[in-house]
This record gives C-alpha cells, sequence and structure tokens, in this order.
C-alpha cells in the first residue's frame, strides 16, 4: 500500500488567547505560543534536562503573565511524557502521530526557519561552527521582531509584549572599552571584537574578542555592522573575464583597504531593504 505524505501547510488558525497551547521540539528545546508565535530557545546538554526546562517555562508563564498553560504540543519523544507535572497542573499533553510531523507543524516550521537562518547567518560572518549556539539564539530573536502576516503583520514580540525593539548584525565588528584596571597611558583604549547577541534579561551584548576568543559583556561600544571581521577575501582565480561588480576586500587590523586599484560596491541586506555604498579609488 501506497503510503501519501502531506507537505507542511502555513496554518493561518491559531489560538484566541496567550499560552493556550504551547510547541515543543526534540533537538534544542524550541517552545512557541501558539497565540502570539513567540519563541524561546533553551539549550540543553542532556535531553533529561527538558523536564525541568519545562517546568521553569511553565512557572515563568504563570508569573510574568498571569494566566496559565492549558496544552503542551509535541512529537513521540519519551523527554516529554511527563504525566506528574501534566497531572498536578491540569495541562493536556498532546502528540502527534509516529512519523507524522505535520501534526505539529507550527514548531516543525519554526525549527527548520531557524536552522536555515543560522545557516545563513554562520556563513556570513564566517565564525566557526563551535559558536552555532550563539547564532541560534540571535536567530530566534530576530525572528521575534520581524512581522508576519498571520500576526496582521505585527511581530511576535509586539503580540506578547505590545512593544517593539530592534537587533544588530550578527558577527559584525564592534569595538569595546576596556578595562580602566590596569590599563596604562599608552594601552589600547579598545579591543577588536565580534558581535554574537545580547544577554538575556539584561541591555548589554555578548562580544567574541577576536584576538583572545574570549567572550564577554560590554555596553561601551562602537559597533560597524557593514564589516565582518572574519570574512574570507573572494576567490576570483576561477571566474570568467565577464564584468565584475565585486572586487576583492581585504579587512586588516585597523581599516578596509581595497586590494586592487578599482571601485568596489558592497551590498548591505536588512529587511529587503538594499544599500549600496560604493568606493572609488
Amino acid at each position: 500500500m501506497n503510503q501519501l505524505f502531506v507537505m507542511f501547510v502555513i496554518l493561518q488558525n491559531k489560538k484566541e488567547f496567550h499560552f493556550l497551547l504551547i510547541h515543543s521540539h526534540k533537538y534544542f528545546l524550541n517552545i512557541v505560543d501558539d497565540y502570539s508565535r513567540y519563541t524561546w530557545i533553551f539549550l540543553l546538554t542532556q535531553k533529561s534536562e527538558v523536564i525541568k526546562t519545562l517546568e521553569n517555562c511553565i512557572a515563568f508563564v504563570q508569573t510574568q503573565f498571569e494566566t496559565v498553560t492549558k496544552i503542551i504540543r509535541s512529537d513521540n519523544e519519551t523527554q516529554f511524557f511527563m504525566t506528574n507535572l501534566f497531572v498536578n497542573k491540569g495541562i493536556v499533553h498532546q502528540t502527534s502521530c509516529v512519523n507524522t510531523p505535520q501534526q505539529n507543524s507550527i514548531v516543525e516550521r519554526k525549527h527548520d526557519h531557524i536552522l536555515n537562518v543560522v545557516r545563513a547567518l554562520m556563513i556570513q560572518s564566517h565564525l566557526l561552527k563551535i559558536y552555532w549556539s550563539y547564532s541560534v539564539i540571535h536567530v530566534a530573536h530576530i525572528i521575534k521582531m520581524l512581522p508576519t502576516p498571520i500576526l496582521n503583520y505585527s511581530s511576535p514580540h509586539e503580540m506578547l509584549y505590545k512593544t517593539a525593539t530592534d537587533f544588530k548584525v550578527f558577527g559584525s565588528l564592534w569595538y569595546a572599552s576596556t578595562l580602566s584596571t590596569n590599563k596604562q597611558k599608552f594601552d589600547p583604549r579598545a579591543s577588536k571584537c565580534v558581535f554574537i547577541g545580547f544577554k538575556r534579561g539584561t541591555k548589554i551584548c555578548v562580544l567574541l574578542n577576536v584576538k583572545s576568543r574570549e567572550i564577554f559583556v560590554s555596553r561601551d561600544v562602537v559597533f560597524y555592522e557593514n564589516v565582518f571581521p572574519y570574512q574570507r577575501v573572494k576567490d576570483t582565480s576561477n571566474e570568467t573575464n565577464s564584468p565584475n561588480i565585486y572586487d576583492q576586500i581585504l579587512f586588516t587590523e585597523d581599516q578596509l583597504v581595497l586590494s586592487q586599484p578599482s571601485q568596489a560596491i558592497l551590498a548591505l541586506c536588512d529587511n529587503a531593504e538594499i544599500t549600496v555604498i560604493v568606493i572609488v579609488s
């Protein structure tokens, strides 16, 4: 008998109130509120941490939004079978059928969306894969700020918190002020860093020192969102003689220089708006 696989579809229907339905996923814990489409990402070292993390999330919802979680929908992973928790909280646990992720399509599509954007940010920034966790957290932050037609072109953050916020370019060049402790008169007053996210619960940035690979937080920064310190020089050895608008760009320690005495065009894409900066020698 032939088996019919149903493709993922964009669901327009959603719950009428916050946290009436919450979705979960198995790789990193991806929790999506069905009403606002707001996404929480929890990075786990072991799958056994799912139980405690979900308990904390339910308590967070109850405290911060003065409401209760009524339904939790997940796949059939054993980590989500928490009978005692669901019975004590009066929560209905819904699961999808085996090998039928379409029944949990909201969080499945959200998971694919997050991974697609994470790959794009890692390729653009040229950061090592060991920093994937920072990229995942920042991608979730970006997605929460973007308007969506499912919410009448409001963002999930606006739906949940009734406010708007911004985001910065992952992997871009930032200069952080150095600490005044043990600083001599002729020591550098800033260190060259890469932006890798925001610290949760604060208004400070998480930065990666380019030289020492140290990860730290700072609020005294100057940033250049169109420059990526780890970006490699474009390889033109195998290209034809057809017109090429991109020349090799080499980033040195202090400045951006052209490897050829011609012109360079740097295109920045942000929310489908393209800005072109032309540098003519």
